[in-house]
């Protein structure tokens, strides 16, 4: 199974930068003297850091963010100029908890966070479908304990 965040999520990232850069043209309007080179200036990189990130980053983060489960592990692989790819062995999960977060409600989204031995892996923005089919798929019948992964071809201890 392979999927993506919600789309919901750009538009969103998009609106955060844009109240970033509203925010930040105000404090400028205010501490800078009006109509001097600086100001120009500043204002000007402003304008251009909010084009680049809501026209370039934010798109390209979005379209690398996507997730692969098989049945030997689960993937998710994110990134612009530097892609992090995390892999877990599903053999080696604890357990699975899907996490909603202050605008969940709203975007019908949710977060799913993925415990195992070793590293925890969390899927971010699946829509809420997703994320219920991803739980019922990915929780174990048998939650990964020390002695059954580690223990295969040893025999009794003497206590």
């Amino acid at each position: 199974m392979e999927g993506r965040i919600s789309k919901k999520m750009l538009a969103v990232w998009e609106c955060i930068a844009v109240l970033a850069a509203g925010a930040l043209v105000m404090l400028i309007l205010w501490l800078l003297p009006a109509r001097t080179w600086y100001w120009y200036l500043t204002l000007w990189l402003i304008g251009l850091a909010l084009v680049f990130c809501c026209f370039l980053w934010l798109p390209l983060y979005y379209e690398s963010c996507h997730y692969l489960v098989t049945e030997e592990y689960i993937e998710y692989s994110r990134g612009v100029f530097f892609f992090v790819r995390t892999r877990v062995l599903r053999r080696s999960i604890m357990y699975v908890t899907i996490l909603r977060g202050p605008l969940a409600p709203f975007l019908r989204i949710r977060s799913l966070m993925i415990c195992s031995m070793g590293a925890n892996l969390m899927l971010p923005f699946l829509p809420i479908r997703e994320a219920e089919a991803l739980l019922k798929e990915i929780t174990p019948k048998r939650p990964a304990i020390k002695g059954r992964l580690f223990s295969a071809g040893r025999g009794k201890r003497n206590g």
